[in-house]
């Protein structure tokens, strides 16, 4: 660890500044919190002829925690957790970029995590392993995966409708009648084991195809016979193929013809393709990529209005999406609940109901009724209205948050974070090339993973005799459906979520890069003095070469966690409580102060309820209190331990992520501040989620739209044809939200990176003696940690009352005592040396012109944000420290 050191002839100096070393602040001892001085490579904080004091590196005790506030001091031989270890090594040596920075704690550069990178590595291996073995291999002489059947029939042959050459020109799939001389135009049953290829489905009863028909069974007994035979059984199988009428049908999911009569429309959307819906789902995702690649870049062109819209006018802007968001979310539950008249049509018997208000029109506008039977359109219609209007109660919740205390602080740290974004104006770049990866990595992803749908066999053994089958000349083809195979899929879809959040993870690291490095810039006065250089160039640079690991295990973990937090927040956020407010709070008027008294009762039911369901029904790992503390990765609070803010402690700390997730976390609580806004919510999260929302809604409109004015994607006869455009425009949705999510990391990470900037300055200016917080806290971000900033948070172990007022003070004094007491005498002895005319600690840093004095410059070395660098005049007899001990040391002349 970093020491002041001191030349003075009252203090083991001497007039030879080589033969005696300085020492730190307490003889033997260092700074806080760990109280071991410094020493040089040899006989640690004295020179050649043993002057001063100190101890010999070899004693020195390796194995010290760097944070007092995890646990006690341990004895001197005790091992501590490796990543500690190797934190602490790094505050020794003579080249200074190599060693911690005296005043911020900022840590060089070193591997973290290294193994996650492989494990990574390999597992996108067995991926791409799985994807080539479902395109290469083959089945009975056919490929075991074939996309183009997820859009495309199979006849009664094995044969794919427009796609093998006997049917290239028959793309559709049609089911016979089971009665070829029946000519009627509803059907009365239909031959659903046996379908063929037609050119186009069939809209009358006078046409006729030809179709196979289940095997005939003749049985025929012959008594007597040669040598001595008593009866002879004779079994004749027959099938035929004959042409039959056809009636009149429509295209369905793709190249799929169903009936128009709903009896037999049933028949085959319950039979044969019960669960073809979604195989046509995931054949949807060949072609629509141009128009998903449109919606990507409009959501990037949109990311950059919605941050320059909300720095400017945040609370208006927010609340004028909230209410659009509202009002169409209120709109579309109640077009989808208009199904309801069905429901009551069929629960009371009567469809008089059903001419009266044109269900039939209705019906012709909810494309539920296009794709699924009657009944089961009524009941997803009412199901999805009902969502739609849950979530519309949710927005209705999040806007009497933001009309009422909810939004207080939001305004400062969206300030706070535009000054810092804005003045390295490279930061808008990550985002747009984020969006754009993020396209690319989707559109390869879907593409491979209809090759895993799209396996199967083909069942050519369909004939029995005698309880056996055998093989005869139709095949039916069906999908692979072993545990093996489901197995793999989900691996595949493991590694999709965890590929696709890496981009985010990338994303959040150069925001944490940037900010640390900015915020750890010294203010001249009120501004800051100048800005990092390229620091999305030096953010990559140090997370590709250093923190490529942690950053792949933060993608593995995080997306999964975020989910807990995200039903959190909602809870919190999205129900009304005490101080809701449909109206401004300052808004003038009987009628916005009646609506503001009974949106208040509303909200003091509701947050009742949400208490009580909390106190029910909340696991420890699901809170946001780290106690009771333990080493377990499943650790109280364990879903909010593991965050975005991780990347903060492993960029500062250069540590792992696991460990760097829990002190983040012990850090982040130890403040009010920081606990109010990183932990409950009330910071930039309604910012970041009224942007990833609206923009993801903008995203699946431009998407669904883009599709249906397509006629390419919309003729079933095309080989572009989309069968799922709703599905699609979901996917558009997730893919827009996620492009948008990088955008409000901006606001939201950054705020969050900047108040945890803090929170380490003040713990690091407190235990270790570093530069204080008011040499780096942004004006801007003044006001919000106002509330803690002056706080004295020196008795950490025993509360904020004074010491005398526990009764450990009383006991016996233990060592943790003894070496606080030693700082304190180390503090005055400080005093004392200032007052001789020594400068003190704080002035060293000030006076860069004191004879003998270190000077501090700032360099930055690639792959770490601006450091701190001693430089020490050559022959002052402080330089003894440094020969000596280790860089970073200030020596001055007596």
């Amino acid at each position: 660890r970093m020491a002041t050191a001191y030349h003075d002839s009252s203090y083991g100096g001497g007039s030879m500044p080589g033969d005696y070393g300085g020492y730190g602040p307490d003889p033997g001892y260092m700074a806080v919190p760990s109280d071991y001085g410094g020493y040089g490579p040899d006989a640690g904080g004295y020179g050649p002829d043993a002057g001063g004091y100190g101890m010999p590196p070899q004693h020195y005790p390796q194995d010290q925690p760097y944070d007092d506030d995890v646990q006690l001091p341990q004895e001197y031989g005790q091992r501590q957790e490796e990543g500690n270890r190797t934190y602490q090594q790094y505050t020794e040596g003579k080249v200074a970029s190599k060693c911690i920075d005296a005043e911020n704690g900022i840590a060089p550069r070193r591997c973290t995590d290294c193994v996650c990178m492989f494990v990574f590595l390999f597992y996108v291996l067995g991926m791409v392993v799985l994807v080539i073995v479902a395109r290469s291999a083959t089945v009975n002489d056919r490929p075991w995966g074939d996309i183009r059947r997820l859009t495309h029939g199979h006849d009664y042959q094995g044969r794919l409708c427009g796609v093998d050459p006997a049917v290239a020109a028959q793309p559709f799939l049609f089911w016979c009648r089971l009665d070829p001389k029946e000519s009627v135009p509803a059907p009365t049953k239909l031959n659903l084991g046996f379908p063929s290829c037609v050119a186009a489905c069939p809209t009358n009863t006078t046409d006729v195809v030809p179709c196979l028909f289940p095997q005939e069974v003749r049985q025929m007994s012959i008594q007597g016979g040669p040598f001595g035979t008593l009866e002879t059984y004779h079994v004749q199988f027959q099938q035929s193929v004959a042409d039959t009428f056809t009636y009149a049908s429509e295209p369905f999911a793709g190249r799929f013809c169903v009936p128009d009569d709903p009896g037999a429309r049933s028949q085959v959307l319950l039979g044969p393709m019960k669960f073809a819906m979604f195989f046509s789902l995931a054949g949807s995702l060949q072609d629509p990529w141009l128009v998903l690649f449109g919606a990507s870049v409009l959501s990037i062109a949109l990311g950059y209005v919605y941050l320059f819209a909300i720095k400017l006018a945040p609370r208006v802007f927010v609340m004028s999406l909230l209410y659009f968001t509202w009002i169409l979310l209120t709109l579309c539950g109640g077009f989808m609940l208009f199904a309801t008249v069905d429901l009551a049509a069929t629960l009371t018997g009567s469809t008089a109901i059903l001419k009266t208000v044109k269900f039939d029109t209705y019906m012709k506008f909810n494309p539920l009724y296009e794709e699924l039977t009657p009944e089961s359109a009524t009941f997803w219609s009412i199901a999805v209205g009902a969502l739609l209007w849950v979530f519309g109660c949710c927005v209705l919740g999040i806007i009497s948050h933001v009309a009422g205390q909810g939004f207080h602080y939001v305004p400062d740290l969206i300030d706070a974070a535009a000054e810092c974004w804005t003045a390295m104006s490279t930061m808008l770049i990550p985002p747009g090339i984020e969006g754009l990866v993020k396209f690319i990595l989707l559109w390869v992803l879907s593409y491979n993973f209809m090759f895993l749908v799209a396996v199967g066999w083909y069942d050519t053994h369909r004939l029995m005799v005698n309880e056996r089958l055998y093989k005869d000349a139709t095949a039916n083809f069906h999908y692979e459906s072993s545990w093996t195979h489901i197995l793999g899929v989900l691996y595949y879809l493991f590694g999709c979520v965890w590929i696709m959040e890496l981009a985010n993870a990338c994303g959040q690291f150069l925001v944490s890069f940037a900010v640390i490095s900015w915020y750890f810039m010294k203010k001249d006065g009120a501004l800051k003095t100048g800005v990092p250089p390229n620091p999305a160039v030096y953010g990559a640079l140090g997370g590709a070469l250093h923190h490529a690991g942690s950053i792949c295990l933060g993608a593995a973990i995080i997306p999964w966690v975020r989910l807990i937090r995200v039903f959190n927040w909602v809870e919190d956020e999205a129900v009304p409580n005490e101080e809701a407010a449909c109206c401004a709070q300052d808004a003038s008027g009987c009628v916005a102060a009646s609506v503001n008294k009974l949106c208040a009762c509303v909200g003091k039911i509701c947050s009742g309820i949400t208490a009580k369901r909390k106190s029910c029904c909340t696991p420890a790992c699901c809170g946001t209190s780290p106690e009771p503390r333990t080493e377990s990765l499943f650790s109280a609070g364990c879903a909010y331990r593991y965050s975005k803010n991780a990347y903060n402690d492993v960029i500062i700390r250069s540590q792992h992520f696991l460990q760097a997730s829990q002190r983040a976390f012990l850090l982040i609580n130890k403040y009010d501040s920081t606990k109010t806004y990183l932990l409950e919510g009330k910071g930039c999260q309604v910012v970041t989620c009224v942007g990833v929302v609206s923009i993801g809604c903008v995203g699946m409109v431009f998407t669904y739209l883009g599709i249906m004015m397509s006629p390419a994607l919309t003729d079933p006869t095309s080989a572009s044809y989309v069968a799922q455009p709703i599905a699609i425009s979901l996917m558009g949705f997730g893919l827009c939200a996620n492009i948008a999510y990088g955008f409000m990391m901006l606001f939201d990470h950054t705020a969050d990176t900047l108040l945890y900037c803090y929170a380490w300055n003040k713990k690091f200016s407190k235990d270790n003696n570093g530069a204080p917080v008011d040499d780096y806290l942004p004006e801007s971000l003044r006001d919000i940690v106002d509330a803690d900033l002056d706080e004295d948070d020196g008795y950490c172990f025993y509360g904020q009352a004074r010491p005398e007022m526990y009764l450990s003070t009383w006991l016996g004094r233990s060592r943790r005592g003894e070496m606080k007491e030693e700082r304190f005498a180390s503090k005055a002895r400080q005093s004392q040396v200032g007052s001789s005319g020594a400068p003190s600690v704080a002035g060293s840093r000030a006076s860069a012109g004191f004879p003998g004095a270190g000077q501090v410059a700032y360099q930055q070395v690639p792959g770490n944000p601006p450091q701190a660098m001693a430089s020490y005049p050559p022959g002052a007899p402080g330089g003894a420290y440094y020969d000596q001990g280790y860089a970073g040391g200030y020596g001055y002349r007596p």
